[in-house]
């Protein structure tokens, strides 16, 4: 008789662990649900990123160069293509939302190519965003 008091106290344990996973399964799938960045959230980081990028490559242009003109060219070119850049997001940038978390996806040269994950109310852009950034930009030689 104790062994079948001890079996159904055994049981009840384990089923209220079991139970206590799947509520916070639940509740971490709510929050992502929830928190889920949005379309505009994605193009935002990149627009902020592509600005950043050619920012820090404008000053380096001014650095390297003590014409005023070239200087002033570089400002101008820089919020020229801030412009260019944004149009570029607006029109190729595209977001897969799986409800708990999302994709941000570029379409460049016929090709869809992935350079983020939105989670959590976060947008994390892809490590070699950067390289990329580089590569896809006209050298100046």
């Amino acid at each position: 008789m104790v062994s079948d008091t001890n079996q159904t106290y055994a049981k009840k344990g384990s089923s209220s662990s079991g139970l206590f996973v799947f509520f916070f399964i639940v509740l971490v799938c709510l929050g992502a649900f929830a928190t889920n960045p949005t379309s505009v959230e994605h193009k935002l980081i990149l627009k902020d990123k592509m600005r950043e990028y050619l920012n820090t490559e404008i000053d380096k242009m001014q650095l390297e160069s003590d014409n005023k003109f070239a200087q002033l060219g570089a400002s101008l070119g820089a919020a020229f293509g801030g412009v260019i850049a944004d149009k570029f997001i607006d029109e190729n940038v595209v977001v897969d939302d799986y409800y708990l978390f999302s994709i941000t996806n570029v379409r460049w040269e016929g090709k869809i190519k992935m350079v983020g994950v939105g989670i959590f109310g976060k947008v994390i852009l892809h490590p070699d965003i950067d390289k990329k950034l580089k590569e896809g930009l006209p050298k100046n030689e």
